[in-house]
């Protein structure tokens, strides 16, 4: 796993799919859809991931920011999602 890839991840609410900001040797900075809007979440690595292979970078980029601009985006988040590649 790597950056700017689309991952899901297991969570107690269930499956979250989202896009991998950054990777640490600990944890792991994902956007993703929120209650509260969009926003990064740091997960820890030692989580269940799982890349989905061949989905398209732009097409995910394109239905986070509109979800954003309908239920708010956090200024890190946009700046993140702007600089992925």
């Amino acid at each position: 796993m790597q950056s700017n890839d689309i991952a899901t991840v297991h969570t107690d609410d269930g499956y979250r799919t989202g896009l991998v900001v950054t990777v640490g040797p600990k944890w792991v900075s994902m956007i993703w859809p929120d209650a509260a809007g969009i926003r990064i979440r740091k997960m820890e690595r030692s989580s269940k991931f799982e890349v989905l292979v061949g989905y398209n970078l732009n097409r995910a980029k394109r239905h986070l920011r509109r979800c954003g601009r309908n239920f708010g985006i956090t200024k890190s988040a946009k700046r993140a999602l702007r600089g992925a590649a």
